[in-house]
C-alpha cells in the first residue's frame, strides 16, 4: 500500500492550481513541453472534450501507468459553467506516440474546492484521492494493461457504521483492499485524536461460483512468499520459498464451500500416526451472525463492544497430510460451541484431497483441495442465495439471512476466514513448528481473522473496463460475425 500517497497527491494537484479558478489547458503547454511533443499535446483536443473558455485544469500527474515505456497523463478538469455541480472529471490518457487516447473518465465530488480531488502516479499505478465530506476520504488506484483499465486498489475512510445504518461520528473506519494481491487492512480509530482502537491485516479470499470463468484483472487468487504472516517458528524457515503459499483460491456451489491451497515446502512430512508429526493445514471460519463481524453490540450514541474473544461462531478444520502414496488427508473438525445434530452430520461430508508437487524426483510442495458443506457452519443453504434474492426483489427479508455477514464493503456476503499452513521440519521434534497464516491470526480473537467474500453471479471483486471491447465488437459485426 502506498502509505504516503495522500501527501504526494495534494502537492501535485496544488502545483497546478496556482490560481483560484484553476488553469487553462493552453497555459500548461510550456510546462508539459519538456515531457510531451507539441503534436502529442495538441491531441488533447481529440482525447477529451474541452471548452477552453470554461473548463480548467485542477490537477495533473505524469507516469507510465500503461507500462509501455512511455509517459502517460492523468488530468482533472473543473467546468466553470456549472460550478454548482461541485465535481471534477478525471481522465487517464495513454501516450500512443503521436496522440493521447482516453482510456478512463470518472466524475468525483468535492466539498469546498476542486483541489480536494488529487492525482498522482507511482510506478504503474495512477491514484485518485477524493475528499467528498468532512469524514469521508477515498483513494482509488488504476493501471492499464492490454487495453483494460484495471482497478488495483481502494482505500476508504469514513465514520463507522455500527448500528443499523446510524453513523458513529466519533469513530472512524478505514478499509484498504488490494485487488491485485488480495491484501487487505481494516481499522477503527478515534476521529478526535486519530488513536487506533482496533486493527486487522489479512488476505481476502473472493469465492466465485464453481467453474465460473473470471476475466483477467479481477481479484481471484492470493499468494504470499513474505514473512508478514509467519505467526510461529520463523527461525525454522529455510528461505522465502519454504512454507509459502503459491496460490490460494475459494469457490462455492449450492451446498459446499471449496478451498484450494498450493504450498511450497522444502521438506514435506505426512502419513505419521501422530497428528502433530505431520505437515498440515488448518482452516478457521467465523460464521458471525451480526451486521459487523468486529462488533458484538452497538446502539446509537453508545460505545461499541468489540468481538475480541472466542464465541460460538468459530469453527476449525485441520487436514493432516498423508504419505506420498495417498491422496486422502486425515481430517479433524471442531467448533467453539457444541455442534447440532445437523452440523455433526454435515461434518461427515467434509472432504480433502492432496496432490504432491515434485521437481528432480523430490517433493517440493503440495496442493490441498477441501470441500466443506455450508450446513457445517449452521447455514441452511448457501448464503449467496439470500443476497441474490434481495438483489432481484430490491429488498431483503432479514429472517432469511442465516449466519452470514452482509456489510457495506461492496455489500457482498462474507465470513471471517484464515488458512494456516503448519510445517514440521522433523517429525521427532514436532514442537519445532512453522506456521504461515493468511492473516495476523490469533485463535482467541475473531477480529484477527481474514475474510472470505461470496461473489454473486455477474459480480466481481474489483473493477475492469475493457476499453477496446466496443471497437472489437463493431469490427466483428462489420466483418459479418
Amino acid at each position: 500500500m502506498r502509505s504516503l500517497i495522500l501527501t504526494t497527491v495534494f502537492l501535485t494537484a496544488f502545483s497546478v492550481c496556482s490560481f483560484g479558478q484553476g488553469m487553462t489547458i493552453d497555459s500548461l503547454k510550456e510546462r508539459l513541453s519538456t515531457t510531451f511533443s507539441p503534436q502529442l499535446f495538441n491531441s488533447l483536443r481529440d482525447a477529451i472534450t474541452i471548452r477552453y473558455d470554461d473548463q480548467r485544469v485542477w490537477g495533473l500527474a505524469t507516469g507510465d501507468f500503461s507500462s509501455d515505456g512511455k509517459l502517460d497523463l492523468a488530468i482533472s478538469l473543473f467546468d466553470l459553467a456549472v460550478p454548482a455541480n461541485r465535481e471534477v472529471t478525471v481522465y487517464l490518457l495513454v501516450n500512443e506516440g503521436n496522440r493521447f487516447v482516453r482510456m478512463f473518465s470518472k466524475k468525483y465530488p468535492y466539498i469546498a474546492t476542486p483541489i480536494e480531488v488529487g492525482l498522482a502516479v507511482d510506478g504503474y499505478v495512477a491514484t485518485i484521492v477524493n475528499k467528498s465530506s468532512d469524514q469521508h476520504w477515498s483513494q482509488e488506484g488504476f493501471t492499464i494493461y492490454a487495453g483494460d483499465v484495471i482497478q488495483i486498489e481502494k482505500l476508504n475512510t469514513q465514520a463507522a457504521d455500527f448500528a443499523n445504518g446510524t453513523k458513529q461520528k466519533a469513530i472512524g473506519h478505514e478499509y484498504y483492499q488490494s485487488y491485485e494481491s488480495l491484501y487487505t487492512t481494516e481499522k477503527y480509530f478515534d476521529f478526535k485524536n486519530s488513536q487506533q482502537i482496533l486493527a486487522s491485516k489479512f488476505y481476502t479470499f473472493p469465492a466465485y461460483s464453481r467453474m465460473r470463468n473470471i476475466y483477467p484483472g479481477y481479484g481471484r487468487d492470493m499468494y504470499d512468499t513474505t514473512s508478514k504472516f509467519i505467526i510461529k517458528g520463523a527461525i525454522h524457515r529455510a528461505s522465502h520459498d519454504d512454507v509459502s503459499i503459491d496460490q490460494g483460491l475459494a469457490a462455492y456451489d449450492d451446498e459446499f464451500m471449496y478451498i484450494s491451497l498450493t504450498v511450497r515446502d522444502d521438506q514435506v512430512w505426512g502419513g505419521n500416526q501422530k497428528m502433530e508429526a505431520n505437515d498440515r493445514v488448518s482452516l478457521w471460519f467465523d460464521a458471525w451472525t451480526g451486521s459487523n463481524r468486529y462488533v458484538v453490540r452497538s446502539t446509537r450514541g453508545a460505545v461499541p463492544n468489540y468481538r475480541t474473544k472466542t464465541d460460538s461462531s468459530i469453527h476449525n478444520i485441520t487436514f493432516a497430510l498423508p504419505d506420498v502414496m495417498s491422496k486422502n488427508p486425515r481430517i479433524t473438525a471442531s467448533s467453539a460451541a457444541v455442534l447440532t445434530d445437523e452440523q455433526q452430520e454435515a461434518s461427515k461430508q467434509i472432504r480433502g484431497l492432496v496432490s504432491y508437487d515434485t521437481s528432480g524426483g523430490k517433493v517440493i510442495g503440495y496442493t490441498l483441495k477441501a470441500r466443506i458443506p455450508f450446513m457445517f457452519f449452521g447455514f441452511e443453504t448457501n448464503p449467496i442465495g439470500a443476497y441474490e434474492e434481495r438483489a432481484t426483489e430490491g429488498m431483503f427479508d432479514e429472517s432469511k439471512q442465516q449466519a452470514i455477514v452482509t456489510t457495506t464493503k461492496d455489500d457482498f456476503p462474507r465470513m471471517g476466514f484464515t488458512a494456516i499452513v503448519q510445517d514440521v521440519d522433523n517429525p521427532a521434534h514436532p514442537d519445532e513448528l512453522t506456521q504461515q497464516a493468511t492473516s495476523d491470526f490469533r485463535a482467541d480473537d475473531p477480529t484477527s481473522f481474514g475474510e472470505l467474500v461470496l461473489i454473486p453471479a455477474g459480480k466481481f471483486y474489483g473493477s475492469v473496463q475493457p476499453t477496446y471491447l466496443k471497437t472489437l465488437t463493431e469490427e466483428l459485426l462489420r466483418a459479418g460475425y
